[in-house]
């Protein structure tokens, strides 16, 4: 009988036996089969599975990403999938329909190699098992490259820390707090800890002011992955001041995160993460049409790789910014998957506070489910009091209470803390929103201004500032600003924009700046 073959030395394959490629896309159906391939009879229960995948999950949902998984698996087997049988208690291969390379493979290479889950028990399972094979000869792959459970140190190990470190530690943590939010991962400060990352500040107490030295090292290649200082007259005011302190550890987090995807660092789970969200978060931000659609590819690839809720709720981010834009069709079938995204996501990671934050964001911003979207704003700035997405959301919902001067403090925070990073665009343009709302017309037109200047293809501030002009009685700026959207909304219409209720300009026509408009541009060209 001919076999269908598992290869485990080297990148895991599985092929049919007339050679047809049947190796899942994600990295937890590829652990699963794996876990099988190599156990003695090719068995195991589902509670060691699930303890080993999905071991930060409650039972439940462990059980439910089990289910998925499986079904998932049977779909890339096709044909085939009868190699795979399961039970209530138990999963398995049939050992007379299969075959491995397990003690006959290349001997040069490693078990499993490249193959990188993140999740710790895991990570235990396959160096144990890499230990038990033995290294294959050849290979010279030091242990600094073994997948490894993914830290980051915040400041120094804690055994060495004084009174006088306090200082900077605060800085540290915020920072740590910043990074570990994009990425997934945990911080720590002990003694001797062999963290992927550390973040270490300095500061120096004079007379006249502080100065603070923050730099951000590679532990592996004992580099610096990015650095930054300021000067302070007043430390206890810059250290007292969400906003003040918010901007500068964001702008070190953003530089920094920015940076990781650059190290060179082989299947490292720590570059790896940093470079689906960073690369999607780009393209997201560009507000370009086909960068945008390509950033759904970014997300569904992370999420088929790391299976967190972080890359669903960041995907319904993606989808709420496309339809705002006008590139994505708000129907019931577009509404009803953004939903389940973010079911989907508060299932996969019910701990996470930035997917609480990005989740809270689509739910007031796209659902006007005010209360569920404070819920779950408070919950991320429980833990992160400058998460930009949660200061958004919770200021949206003040306002739809009516809470309007909390609202525009909690959107200016985040409009502060903004400046200078890639979010600077998306949160001027959620101020000038707000200040619209408020008839705060000087300062939403200078937010929208910051908006277009910082993204050239950002259609949103545009229209508002055309609105906004045409209401100050300016038509020559209006009609300026027109034609600058025309280059990148070439189906741009006048008419459309003052009288069709459909154009997305809810925000002017609700706070009545649009008939002021009309007013001055009716019959203009």
């Amino acid at each position: 009988m001919t076999l269908v073959r598992f290869t485990l030395r080297g990148d895991f394959r599985i092929h049919a036996p007339t050679g047809e490629a049947l190796t899942p896309r994600g990295k937890k159906a590829k652990g699963l089969l794996a876990m099988l391939a190599a156990s003695d009879n090719h068995t195991r229960t589902r509670r060691w599975l699930e303890e080993k995948l999905w071991s930060d999950r409650a039972s439940d949902q462990a059980r439910g990403s089990l289910r998925t998984t499986l079904v998932d698996i049977r779909r890339s087997l096709g044909a085939h999938a009868t190699i795979l049988g399961a039970d209530r208690s138990s999963v398995w291969l049939e050992p007379g329909l299969i075959e491995t390379d397990l003690h006959s493979g290349d001997a040069s290479r490693e078990f499993l190699e490249g193959l990188v889950i993140a999740d710790p028990e895991f990570t235990d399972w396959l160096l144990q098992k890499r230990m038990t094979l033995g290294r294959p000869s050849g290979t010279n792959r030091p242990d600094a490259d073994m997948p490894r459970r993914v830290t980051i140190q915040c400041g120094e190990p804690w055994n060495l820390a004084t009174a006088d470190r306090v200082k900077p530690q605060i800085v540290n943590d915020q920072i740590g707090k910043i990074i570990t939010d994009f990425i997934a991962v945990s911080r720590r400060t002990i003694s001797e800890t062999a963290a992927d990352l550390v973040i270490r500040t300095s500061i120096e107490e004079e007379e006249n002011g502080a100065t603070i030295l923050v730099q951000i090292i590679d532990p592996v290649k004992d580099e610096i992955v990015h650095a930054d200082h300021c000067f302070v007259e007043d430390l206890s005011t810059f250290l007292h001041s969400q906003e003040v302190l918010g901007r500068f550890c964001w702008n070190v987090a953003d530089l920094t995160l920015e940076k990781l995807p650059g190290l060179r660092r082989e299947q490292d789970p720590l570059i790896i993460r940093s470079g689906h969200v960073q690369k999607a978060l780009r393209k997201v931000l560009t507000f370009d049409a086909a960068e945008m659609r390509s950033s759904l590819e970014v997300l569904d690839l992370a999420n088929d790789e790391m299976d967190a809720g972080l890359y669903l709720a960041l995907k319904a981010w993606a989808m709420t910014s496309m339809i705002m834009e006008g590139f994505l069709v708000e129907d019931a079938t577009t509404l009803e998957e953004i939903s389940a995204l973010l079911a989907r996501a508060e299932e996969l990671s019910p701990g996470d506070p930035m997917m609480a934050a990005v989740s809270a964001n689509v739910q007031a911003i796209l659902f006007e489910r005010h209360e569920s979207a404070i819920g779950l704003a408070r919950r991320a700035l429980r833990e992160n009091p400058n998460n930009l997405f949660a200061l958004q959301a919770l200021s949206v919902g003040r306002a739809a209470r009516g809470e309007l001067e909390q609202a525009y403090a909690l959107s200016r925070q985040s409009k502060f803390i903004s400046a200078l990073s890639k979010f600077e665009a998306m949160c001027n343009l959620h101020h000038s929103l707000l200040c619209i709302s408020l008839q705060r017309t000087e300062e939403a037109v200078a937010s929208s201004n910051v908006a277009a200047e910082r993204s050239p293809a950002y259609r949103a501030p545009r229209r508002q500032l055309i609105g906004l002009h045409a209401a100050q009685d300016k038509p020559a700026e209006s009609i300026r600003l027109m034609n600058e959207l025309r280059t990148i909304e070439t189906d741009f219409d006048m008419e459309r924009y003052l009288f069709d209720r459909s154009y997305p300009s809810n925000t002017l026509r609700k706070s009545g700046y649009l008939d002021r408009a009309r007013q001055t541009l009716a019959g203009r060209k």
